[in-house]
């Protein structure tokens, strides 16, 4: 029998508090609290932040725009959207997106099945403080075998 998934309720101040690729974000839903059906995070990006083309083996993302304006590109088709917007993400589409605006964007993030707060802990640790230097390309490569994410830019 598996085991019974507890309640949560939880305010943004009591997110988990991660910064992978110097990347502000909060987990607010961790994949253990949900039986590994999702994690939820909340991801803001500078003007102009985003990261580059890369895909999920097998995990689908949903992404909810908040603040801001964002440039999506999936599998080559790109579009822009506003807040209140959504963005569905199946497994293995190559995708990337911007804050295409002069001030801070944030978006709320669904991986399913659940893995990308695992993976964003793991690239924070690795990054945080420190910036991404050459020298952590061999440990990233690592990570991102692990969580079967795959940047397309290399």
């Amino acid at each position: 029998m598996s085991e019974r998934l507890l309640p949560v309720t939880r305010s943004y101040d009591e997110g988990e508090d991660i910064q992978p690729f110097g990347t502000p974000q909060k987990i607010m839903l961790k994949s253990e609290e949900t039986g590994g059906a999702f994690s939820a995070i909340v991801v803001r990006h500078e003007p102009g932040g985003g990261p580059p083309p890369h895909s999920h083996a097998g995990q689908a993302e949903y992404m909810y725009i908040v603040e801001g304006t964002y440039e999506f590109t999936l599998d080559g088709v790109t579009r822009t959207l506003g807040p209140d917007s959504i963005v569905f993400i199946p497994p293995d589409t190559v995708h990337t997106f911007r804050n295409v605006t002069d001030k801070p964007g944030k978006v709320l993030d669904w991986s399913l099945p659940g893995g990308q707060d695992g993976y964003f802990r793991e690239v924070s640790a690795l990054t945080t403080g420190k910036g991404f230097g050459p020298e952590m390309r061999e440990q990233l490569v690592e990570i991102n075998r692990r969580h079967a994410t795959r940047f397309h830019d290399e």
